[in-house]
């Protein structure tokens, strides 16, 4: 107990405790002249021992020793502890303005710029690196309003005063002491203090060279696409001017036979050669959109052969069906020869018809074939016979595209090809 009621005087401030001090002394004091004179009369009253001898004088001299030595180990202990308590508050003192150099040798040292500012725009606390991004000395920027070095603040950083979101992450621009803008990554967000003042803390992070890193990156990107478009380009128009000379060929020939082989070269020629074509002609060089192939190939096809519009070919493709490149030739070149066969043999006996095209695809499974309602034909006829556009068929199915190959031949010609696309195909 005694101990608690010296460690409460001990946090009294000195000038209070000096006022104490002198209080309690007087009171003491008064106490004492009081219970002395008060004993002394009772003695006195009560007894006729003591008249005249110079009892209450002792009994107040013995008094006020007791009080004082009383008082001096009672101020004594007060002084140690007060001592204590001194040390302790010079050594918290110490520790915090070490701690406070470190925080503030960390904010100064760090690679992002720090700054807060209040709700109304002027800044209160900068660090360092701010300072030396902007090219302005702290005193500058204390008070100055946020809008002198942030052009885009009633664009972005008000959004935060307005306490939709408590962190933001926006790209902004800084303005230097010379005028000069610069690119920045902000992180921002709002806090308060003592309940009533608010502030915003924004750390700010110079993407300069990211930018340009970025810039070269997506020049160099745009060069490389611009350049893999021209060899598709070339390679089509490459593979056109093959289409040409075998057109040339077949005016020279008489023979109905090699006519008829020299139209079959160049329309695999231009099955393949359509697949560039769209390639530079579209915004994706990776995937070709297989219903925009059909399409094309269906009109090419008919003018090729000249159909007429008593056969109708029907497409059928599944929603984003977009293949690779590689998986994109070689199905276009089996659909090429089915189309080819239905349009060279379905149709012999028959004036009409109707030839369906279809590819789906289920997540990583692509199903694709024709069907036709022309005369039909046997599987042993396929397989005896020696047609390169049937072993073509089998070899890309099978070989190639490591596909199952299925036929029926009951009701005109149908046959559907199923494989599965591999992971870095997908």
């Amino acid at each position: 107990m005694f101990n608690e009621i010296l460690n409460i005087i001990a946090k009294i401030p000195n000038e209070k405790k000096a006022k104490l001090y002198s209080l309690s002394f007087l009171l003491i004091g008064i106490f004492g002249i009081y219970l002395v004179n008060s004993v002394s009369m009772f003695i006195i009253q009560h007894t006729n021992k003591f008249e005249g001898t110079k009892l209450p004088l002792l009994l107040g001299i013995t008094f006020f020793i007791v009080a004082s030595i009383f008082l001096y180990f009672f101020l004594r202990s007060i002084a140690k502890i007060e001592k204590e308590a001194k040390e302790k508050l010079i050594l918290f003192q110490k520790q915090e303005s070490e701690n406070l150099k470190l925080i503030n040798f960390v904010l100064d040292n760090t690679a992002d710029a720090i700054y807060w500012f209040k709700f109304d725009g002027n800044i209160v606390y900068v660090n360092n690196r701010l300072c030396k991004m902007l090219g302005y000395k702290k005193v500058e920027l204390l008070d100055m309003h946020i809008s002198k070095i942030d052009k885009r603040f009633d664009e972005i950083e008000k959004t935060i005063i307005q306490k939709k979101k408590q962190y933001n992450y926006f790209e902004s621009q800084l303005t230097t002491k010379d005028g000069i803008t610069f690119p920045c990554f902000i992180a921002a967000n709002y806090f308060l203090v003592n309940e009533d003042e608010e502030y915003v803390c924004a750390f700010a992070r110079d993407i300069t060279e990211q930018k340009r890193k970025e810039n070269i990156i997506t020049t160099s990107l745009k060069e490389k696409e611009i350049l893999i478009k021209e060899i598709h380009h070339r390679v089509k128009n490459n593979l056109q001017v093959l289409s040409s000379l075998l057109s040339m060929q077949k005016r020279r020939e008489k023979d109905s036979n090699i006519n008829s082989q020299l139209d079959k070269t160049r329309s695999r020629i231009y099955a393949i050669a359509l697949v560039h074509e769209i390639l530079y002609q579209g915004d994706n060089l990776s995937e070709i959109d297989m219903n925009q192939y059909l399409e094309k190939l269906c009109l090419a096809m008919k003018d090729i052969y000249n159909l007429g519009d008593n056969i109708k070919i029907n497409i059928d493709v599944s929603k984003d069906v977009n293949l690779g490149i590689n998986y994109s030739v070689l199905t276009a070149l089996v659909i090429h020869e089915l189309l080819l066969n239905s349009i060279k043999h379905a149709f012999k006996e028959k004036k009409e018809g109707e030839i369906d095209i279809f590819i789906h695809k289920n997540g990583d499974e692509i199903n694709f074939g024709l069907k036709d309602t022309g005369k039909g034909c046997s599987k042993e006829d396929l397989k005896n016979s020696n047609s390169l556009g049937w072993q073509l068929i089998e070899s890309i199915a099978e070989l190639q595209l490591e596909g199952e190959l299925k036929l029926d031949t009951k009701n005109g010609f149908y046959c559907e090809i199923t494989y599965k696309l591999r992971a870095e195909e997908n």
